[in-house]
């Protein structure tokens, strides 16, 4: 374990070339002051985030289950970013942060195709739901853990990971809802990058998670 100044661009690429022999859990404080630097540099790099938000302990557990699995099926570090009481994550204001790296793969052709993997995997997620409740074009879209009361009404769309972007779900999803409600961390700076891919945000709102 080393220390070294926290460049989330940097860390963001170590973890992306990473080869993790067993699973790989980095878990991060969600309520740090610069969590929105680290959360876009992970997103922008393809890293996999999980968003426990502020999950219990007993409710975050098959959420932490499932990084685990997706970890070892994709020998892939995973970042779980979280804020609920008892969470115990790497605060992100220091002036460093203590890092374990696993062995780095020099081979760009391999990390690419682990990539669409990986994104595969995030689209498939078993920990994302879909709600489908009314014809309106209006809609929700929630980022990570969110209470089962959060969720009882209106079309929605439930993504338990914010990275890699789970594009296809939120196409598909707001070809049929484009007046939708984001309700995640950083919402904003998580629409500029849907935008980015080729997907209208122009009527969206933003609510912070």
């Amino acid at each position: 374990m080393s220390c070294f100044e926290p460049s989330p661009t940097l860390v963001a690429q170590q973890l992306l070339n990473e080869y993790a022999e067993a699973a790989s859990l980095i878990r991060m404080r969600g309520d740090s002051i610069n969590t929105g630097a680290w959360r876009s540099a992970l997103r922008h790099a393809g890293v996999p985030v999980l968003e426990l938000n502020d999950a219990p302990e007993q409710r975050a557990a098959p959420w932490l289950a499932e990084a685990r699995a997706y970890s070892t099926e994709f020998v892939s570090p995973v970042v779980v970013l979280g804020r609920g009481s008892g969470f115990e994550g790497i605060p992100l204001d220091g002036s460093s942060v203590p890092w374990c790296s696993h062995r780095q793969v020099n081979d760009a052709d391999w990390v690419q195709i682990r990539q669409i993997a990986l994104t595969r995997g995030v689209e498939n997620s078993s920990l994302n739901r879909e709600f489908r409740r009314e014809s309106s074009r209006k809609g929700w879209i929630r980022v990570g853990w969110h209470e089962d009361i959060a969720l009882a009404e209106g079309n929605g769309l439930l993504l338990a990971w914010s990275s890699p972007l789970p594009l296809m779900r939120i196409r598909n999803f707001a070809a049929r809802c484009p007046q939708i409600t984001l309700i995640a961390p950083d919402p904003e700076a998580l629409a500029e990058d849907v935008a980015a891919q080729g997907i209208t945000v122009s009527g969206w709102r933003f609510e912070v998670k």
